[in-house]
């Protein structure tokens, strides 16, 4: 009897040994949120007008929707954060059940993403994304002006934002697609201004501004203040097969918070109309 109650103590003091390792800890992620927290030596941003996942075809005529194409294309990239342009959510044309940004994220390995409504469309919705490997908080979007231009047909607009923290330090991201005409633009590039100029952090701004670097557009960008990567030569993104003019960008406020890695365009992508820009560049 005694040798029984030994064995039972003896149990009870395992029992509650093993009840307080560390292999029966709950996992708490801590302020990373489960991520690796280790330092970020650099940092990749693409922008890419994915023109709602459809093959371009020469005409603008809409080809095969592939979301799969354009994830593993995001996915050879290998960037940090992307921001994309035209993205449809549940149309009709990209079929009716299909949540674009989510499945590009999940496809291209992005833990995080934000789809950003621009306008009800096709019994759907249409607009902007962000996917990144960084946790997206402050998550906000603003309409931006439209004008009716006659005899054109005029889309809706938005700035779309997002924080993340990188290596500590909070970065303000935001994507855009502008308006095709000038009258819009002129009135939304001030828009952009207002919303940003006040952070303090550093300001990642890209998209489809839908004007050349010589465009008033893009000198009005300049004299706010951004810091326009790629201002070394010309970097043709669009038309995604014979590329002759460049209007989708990426840049930074203040410029002196980075030091740019590398600019490029990745010509051999045309499964978009546009092709997508990755800018790498290391914090200061």
């Amino acid at each position: 009897m005694r040798l029984i109650k030994c064995l039972m103590m003896i149990f009870c003091m395992t029992f509650v040994s093993c009840g307080k390792s560390d292999n029966n800890t709950p996992f708490d992620p801590g302020w990373g949120n489960g991520a690796d927290d280790s330092p970020v030596e650099k940092v990749s941003i693409v922008t890419y007008n994915i023109r709602h996942c459809s093959a371009y075809i020469i005409g603008d005529t809409d080809g095969p929707i592939d979301v799969s194409g354009i994830s593993r294309s995001l996915k050879s990239l290998q960037a940090d954060v992307v921001f994309l342009q035209e993205v449809d959510k549940n149309t009709t044309r990209s079929g009716k059940d299909l949540d674009e940004a989510a499945k590009i994220a999940e496809l291209a390995g992005f833990p995080y993403y934000h789809f950003y409504k621009a306008q009800d469309y096709q019994g759907g919705e249409y607009g902007l994304a962000i996917l990144s490997r960084f946790n997206l908080t402050g998550i906000e979007q603003y309409d931006l002006p439209r004008v009716e231009v006659e005899g054109t047909y005029v889309g809706y607009s938005i700035l779309a934002k997002a924080v993340v923290s990188i290596n500590g330090k909070r970065i303000v991201l935001a994507t855009t697609h502008l308006a095709t005409t000038a009258e819009n633009r002129v009135e939304q590039m001030p828009v952009i201004n207002e919303k940003l100029s006040s952070i303090k952090d550093l300001v990642i701004l890209g998209g489809d501004f839908n004007a050349t670097p010589s465009n008033s557009t893009i000198n009005t960008l300049d004299s706010y203040g951004f810091v326009r990567s790629g201002k070394d030569k010309n970097y043709y993104t669009i038309p995604s097969n014979a590329p002759n003019r460049e209007i989708d960008y990426i840049c930074f406020k203040p410029g002196d918070k980075v030091q740019i890695i590398e600019h490029k365009v990745f010509g051999e992508m045309t499964i978009s109309d546009h092709l997508p820009v990755r800018v790498t560049f290391k914090m200061i």
